[in-house]
């Protein structure tokens, strides 16, 4: 899993220097990254239940095997198509590996253990993007942006040699119940329009016509989705396993989490350069705190659980990251990381605190027989929650920003540095009202005892 988040955003930094070796604009190899989540979260539910049906180490293993394959062809790529094709064959084989470890999370543990399993992986999570981030900078001064692909093959071949000898091969459904591949597709091609919509509203306008289709062919693939899947009999997603308030409330709560997660970790390094004059090394230890954070109160947040409800553990955890945001926003033009910190800390470790609590409240009431799909809604709730949310403090930012300004911008620096100052401030304002969302989300979350096993009542 955490090679999986790894990849996501490890290939970030080296984006200048893969658009100047190709000989194309940042916009173009943008793609390198949206395309990688666009792909991975449109494919998590098909991923989710192909392990339910199949076996969930075979499917595990088979994912780990095609990152490995696709991260070697990303490295000896020769041009800016073929490395966009190979990120996306990257995206599938991550995908695959996702809601296979969240799966066995949720059947190996007991309840009593849970919540402490799921705040390692989650705590696991957060700590991967601050990771790649120091990671890709030593790789890149030392061997150039290829070196950044080539991590993932030397790591893989240990997970996929650990999965083999570690993990056990659970119960599965076996191939006796037909794949719903209508039903993949809808969902597939539902998730993919939305997603472009949002990842691109930045680069093409919201009011665009390009995004306003794209979004309304999705969501008319997604309510095509859900009309077919009231009426099959062996469906993807069960419309019982909808109707989960657990699986809901905590769905809809990461997803604005997410939103303010990703939205502030893209703009930061922004703000460090620009307004704080940090170099690329700097910006990385600049950001550890956050992995720090991630490390250290994923895994509490789990135990905590053993004598906190979930959703009042899950809701303090938002208050104290949106207290976080808000005091970052404040420091933002004072233009010093001493200020910053503080907020910066607050805002992690509130995030970190939360993830365990909602993470296993969304499983909690699954049958172990759909674990496996069950496991991909939160990735899902995730990726798009972040797209939406990366998009919309980035227009918020770069509408601060003053005339003619851009990342590349020649302007006198003092200038500049004023505006990107304003405009993250209002952006961390703007995070910490998604985290007020999220925590109101919460208080209509179940207080699913952990001792409590399992069902298969209801949802077939």
């Amino acid at each position: 899993m955490w090679l999986s988040v790894l990849n996501v955003t490890i290939v970030n930094i080296a984006l200048p220097d893969i658009a100047r070796d190709m000989h194309v604009d940042l916009t173009s190899v943008g793609w390198v990254v949206t395309g990688f989540l666009v792909v991975q979260a449109t494919l998590l539910p098909v991923a989710g239940r192909a392990g339910d049906l199949f076996g969930r180490r075979r499917v595990f293993v088979t994912g780990a095997v095609i990152l490995v394959i696709a991260s070697v062809l990303c490295a000896l790529a020769w041009s800016a198509p073929s490395l966009i094709a190979f990120r996306i064959l990257q995206a599938v084989g991550a995908c695959v590996m996702s809601p296979t470890a969240y799966s066995y999370v949720g059947i190996v543990f007991p309840p009593h253990e849970r919540g402490h399993a799921m705040g390692v992986l989650t705590g696991a999570i957060g700590f991967a993007p601050v990771v790649a981030l120091n990671l890709a900078g030593v790789l890149m001064a030392g061997f150039g942006w290829r070196a950044v692909f080539w991590f993932s093959p030397v790591i893989g071949v240990f997970v996929i040699a650990g999965a083999l000898l570690v993990l056990p091969e659970l119960p599965h459904e076996g191939a006796r119940k037909p794949f719903d591949i209508p039903g993949a597709m809808l969902a597939a091609g539902g998730l993919f329009g939305i997603l472009i919509g949002l990842s691109k509203g930045e680069v093409w306008g919201f009011t665009s016509s390009r995004v306003v289709g794209a979004v309304g062919l999705g969501v008319v693939a997604l309510v095509g989705f859900l009309m077919r899947e009231a009426h099959v009999s062996d469906p993807l997603i069960p419309p019982a396993l909808l109707r989960l308030r657990s699986l809901v409330t905590a769905n809809a709560a990461a997803a604005a989490g997410a939103a303010a997660l990703f939205g502030l970790m893209v703009l930061l390094p922004f703000y460090m350069v620009r307004a704080l004059g940090f170099g690329p090394v700097t910006v990385a230890a600049a950001m550890t705190p956050i992995a720090g954070s991630f490390l250290i109160l994923g895994p509490l947040g789990g135990r905590l659980m053993a004598r906190v409800a979930a959703p009042r553990l899950a809701g303090v955890g938002y208050l104290v990251a949106a207290i976080g945001a808000i005091v970052m926003g404040l420091a933002a033009p004072r233009e010093s990381y001493l200020w910053l910190l503080p907020g910066l800390v607050m805002f992690a470790g509130g995030l970190a605190t939360a993830q365990s609590p909602i993470a296993t409240t969304a499983i909690s009431e699954v049958p172990a027989e759909r674990m496996g799909v069950a496991a991909s809604i939160p990735n899902i709730s995730r990726y798009a929650g972040g797209a939406f949310g990366t998009a919309l403090l980035g227009v918020i930012m770069h509408a601060a920003l003053p005339p003619g300004a851009d990342t590349a911008s020649p302007m006198p620096a003092v200038d500049l540095a004023g505006g990107v100052a304003n405009g993250f401030r209002s952006a961390a304002f703007i995070a910490a009202a998604f985290l007020l969302v999220a925590a109101i989300i919460t208080k209509r979350m179940p207080n699913v005892p952990i001792q409590r096993r399992p069902t298969t009542q209801g949802v077939t």
